[in-house]
């Protein structure tokens, strides 16, 4: 394994050999404080994230190199891409509506237009924030939340839920949608959780698997689509039973139907079959708190990039001497998979 550190814009040759694959790992934005939620935007070819701990909300150009951020009042976490194009944008313990791309990525858009909140959740619980969500092909939100942490990695545990929220016209364009909070319907599927996280489902979207981080497992539901219900749950993939070091964070999954998992505090990505509760691989990333992964790169080109987010926040003096780019986004190449959207891989 071979880090040639050479700072931004460099490249990690990972040479960890699956059969003749090589991946690599490269930096391609300057290190944040907390960056997370990586969402691919098929529209315009470009990665959403956001920094939770800068209040920002982000968006890499991959054909520029271009990094647009615009600076939100609380902490942003997730930004989920609906239907139509308009995002789903969490500010603390609100849920609202933006289509930034309509404002060419605007820094100063919260001048421009005020915020249009969908929800706000847990009033009785101010400590509380949004952390983690995926939307299902109907266009519903699943979004979950944790409780305070008052020291990076030590959250307050069972004061979060996961929710479903249910958008009256998810495409419709954010100038035509009420700017009160009665444009959804909200309904706790999962309570209490400690930090709600990782969330997506399989092909058929007959199964959800979930992350509740503390729990270091990989759950799965049996999931109907029709009425947006969780019906059985039990453990995919089990952290503690495979030793694997850190805690489940973000999840992705590919188009062979394995995840892959962000490992905070492990220096790594891995990628299981969950159904048969196995390790497949690791990919080691220059970064201990690794946070988030997503699956993007032109679709029609294979959509085989693997993104992957990290953060600095909470880390010590020598450990940033030891990890210059934590923080940073990546992007992994050479691993012959590609995001669950694309009808072939290039390999």
């Amino acid at each position: 394994m071979i880090f040639k550190i050479s700072g931004f814009g460099a490249l990690f040759m990972v040479n960890v050999l699956v059969g003749v694959l090589s991946e690599q790992v490269r930096q391609v934005t300057q290190p944040g404080i907390h960056t997370e939620g990586p969402v691919w935007d098929h529209a315009n070819d470009g990665l959403y994230f956001v920094d939770i701990a800068a209040d920002r909300l982000e968006y890499y150009d991959p054909k520029t190199g271009v990094v647009h951020k615009v600076t939100l009042d609380g902490p942003v976490s997730p930004v989920l891409v609906l239907p139509g194009g308009n995002l789903a944008v969490g500010v603390g313990r609100q849920l609202r509506l933006m289509d930034w791309a309509a404002y060419n990525f605007s820094s100063i858009i919260p001048q421009i237009t005020p915020p249009v909140v969908l929800t706000t959740v847990e009033d009785d619980k101010p400590g509380n924030r949004f952390n983690d969500g995926n939307i299902d092909s109907v266009g519903r939100i699943w979004i979950g939340t944790m409780g305070p942490e008052p020291v990076v990695g030590q959250v307050t545990p069972d004061q979060g839920s996961l929710y479903r929220i249910t958008l009256q016209s998810p495409s419709r364009h954010v100038s035509s949608l009420p700017r009160q909070e009665h444009a959804v319907e909200v309904k706790t599927v999962l309570s209490p959780v400690s930090i709600s996280n990782g969330l997506v489902w399989n092909h058929e979207e007959t199964l959800m698997y979930y992350i509740d981080t503390p729990t270091r497992r990989v759950d799965v539901f049996d999931f109907n689509l029709a009425q947006g219900t969780l019906g059985t749950r039990r453990t995919a993939f089990d952290f503690a039973a495979h030793n694997v070091t850190g805690n489940p964070d973000g999840m992705t999954i590919d188009s062979d139907g394995n995840i892959w998992v962000a490992c905070f505090g492990g220096s790594q990505i891995v990628q299981a079959d969950p159904r048969r509760n196995a390790l497949l691989r690791s990919v080691a990333i220059p970064a201990s708190q690794v946070t988030s992964v997503e699956f993007g790169g032109p679709y029609v080109d294979g959509g085989d990039t693997l993104y992957v987010t990290s953060m600095r926040k909470g880390l010590s003096e020598e450990e940033l001497v030891r990890e210059p780019l934590a923080g940073s986004v990546f992007a992994v190449t050479g691993l012959g998979t590609c995001g669950q959207r694309s009808a072939s891989c290039r390999t």
